[in-house]
């Protein structure tokens, strides 16, 4: 353990993380980093006390920056200051981890050399409410807005390898949005993950807990928040266009207007879409993700013209809300191809 250092990022801790710091201790780990995240002055005794603990170092924020830019201050130090240090295993202040499960993850660094995580079974029926929620929520949503399968992207029980932490402190994210950047952007880093299940532990109905489901999602989300506007935009501007072309060519091209008028809406929203999503959305793309682009749009543009062209040949009625329907699909469909391929940045070494 002399090369292994536990990161604790504390705000407004209890005593739960005193006895947390002991417990580690006395199991033999030797280095422990404490990150006052701007607690206040109410809480300078505290730190000054575990401060004197030789095997703790405290680092301090004058005020409350948020947890990843906590762990990114204590990123920092080891790099400069800590070439000692090959591991780091980063746990909660507020005694959701057991000794023994950071012991697993401390073991199983022997054999792997990813991002270990500490994964927490949600399934259980004592597990408070808002926590199996947001929990839930957050995995689905990530699982489909990344392609990676986490059973906990929330947990804060982590170990990195020292190679990993220029990689991480060049991730975006402040709050609790950085845990959660990290594990989405290690897929382009190719950092393998490995998960080991943990006991799920809540002191007190976990409400020491500052991680709020549903606030946290939304400022966790901002990518998937712009590319469902963008998706909106370029769906309305492509359904106003569609609208108004059938209006124009409906008694000129009674056979074929449908089919025009899809294909001429498509192109244009298309265009747009494109501009919006390398530009603000996935904010990366180069002239290959531009031709990768133009097949998804043609090969998504025929689909919708024509199943739009079937559907309603098979119902006589309702073009608009037919392709309402269909493109609602197709558009799911776009975001994972987009994700997956036109966007996908390429793996550099580690």
């Amino acid at each position: 353990m002399d090369h292994t250092c536990i990161l604790i990022a504390a705000y407004k801790p209890e005593d739960t993380c005193l006895q947390t710091i002991k417990q580690l201790i006395n199991t033999g780990f030797l280095h422990i980093i404490v990150v006052n995240d701007g607690s206040g002055q109410q809480f300078t005794p505290f730190f000054e006390s575990i401060d004197k603990i030789p095997e703790v170092k405290v680092l301090h924020h004058a005020t409350n920056q948020g947890k990843g830019r906590a762990l990114k201050t204590a990123f920092h130090y080891i790099l400069n200051e800590r070439p000692d240090i090959n591991k780091i295993i980063t746990a909660d202040a507020d005694g959701q981890h057991r000794i023994k499960d950071i012991c697993v993850l401390y073991q199983a660094s022997f054999e792997q050399h990813g991002i270990l995580l500490g994964v927490r079974n949600f399934d259980q029926a004592d597990i408070p409410f808002r926590s199996r929620f947001g929990n839930k929520l957050t995995r689905n949503l990530f699982r489909y807005t990344t392609g990676i399968g986490i059973t906990d992207t929330q947990t804060g029980l982590r170990l990195f390898f020292r190679k990993h932490l220029k990689w991480l402190l060049s991730i975006k994210g402040e709050a609790f949005d950085f845990e959660l950047n990290m594990l989405a952007q290690s897929k382009e880093a190719d950092i393998a993950i490995y998960e080991y299940e943990i006991d799920t532990v809540y002191e007190n109905d976990n409400k020491s807990s500052h991680f709020q489901p549903i606030k946290s999602s939304l400022q966790i989300y901002k990518v998937f928040s712009k590319f469902a506007v963008s998706g909106l935009a370029s769906f309305g501007l492509d359904m106003a266009l569609f609208a108004l072309f059938i209006w124009l060519w409906r008694d000129d091209a009674p056979e074929m207007y449908i089919v025009f008028a899809t294909v001429l809406a498509r192109v244009i929203s298309a265009s747009f879409n494109y501009l919006i999503n390398r530009q603000k959305v996935f904010k990366k793309g180069d002239e290959s993700s531009f031709v990768k682009y133009m097949i998804l749009a043609t090969v998504i543009m025929g689909l919708s013209a024509g199943l739009v062209y079937g559907l309603f040949f098979i119902t006589g009625r309702g073009e608009l809300v037919i392709k309402a329907l269909v493109d609602s699909v197709l558009f799911l469909v776009g975001f994972i191809i987009q994700r997956d391929w036109v966007f996908k940045k390429k793996k550099p070494k580690h």
